[in-house]
């Protein structure tokens, strides 16, 4: 509960308090018979002093509750600015860790595009020398020459063409 209402709640019961008994005094002056003016003048008198003090009361009461009312307000108001800076602080941070952060992204995927291109070049370097280092070893040049081979070759084939004896 917050000091205006406490405040409230104790002037409200205050002044019901003081109503109860103007109330009680009207009610008396209202059953009297009174059978002078000045009678009456003696009745009515601290009904109207008390009913002034209430009035007084109520206004210096009215008083301290626009005053706390007013230093609430000013203190709730110096929260909220309070909390609308730190906010665009905090917005103002988030947008520059935002902008650092796609940047690092940028850099990071163009390292990407050379890491894959260089692991590309080295893989196919280390692939042509294994393959050359493995491969079989070359065969010398050998130049036939179709007359001696056939001059070699004529003797079999004449006689693979011979008719068989057998039949």
């Amino acid at each position: 509960m917050s000091k205006t209402e406490t405040l409230r709640l104790s002037a409200a019961a205050s002044s019901a308090q003081r109503l109860e008994q103007l109330s009680g005094q009207i009610e008396d002056l209202r059953q009297a018979r009174h059978q002078s003016v000045e009678d009456l003048a003696a009745k009515l008198e601290p009904l109207a002093q008390a009913m002034a003090a209430l009035v007084d009361e109520t206004k210096t009461t009215l008083a301290e509750i626009q005053g706390k009312a007013r230093e609430q307000g000013e203190t709730f108001t110096g929260q909220m600015n309070e909390a609308a800076k730190s906010w665009n602080q905090a917005a103002a941070q988030a947008a520059q860790a935002g902008a650092r952060l796609e940047s690092a992204g940028q850099r990071l995927e163009w390292r990407h595009y050379v890491l894959a291109g260089m692991t590309g070049l080295i893989s196919a370097a280390l692939v042509s020398v294994f393959w050359l280092w493995v491969a079989p070893p070359r065969s010398p040049d050998v130049k036939l020459d179709p007359q001696a081979v056939a001059e070699l070759l004529k003797p079999a084939v004449i006689e693979a063409l011979k008719p068989s004896k057998r039949k």
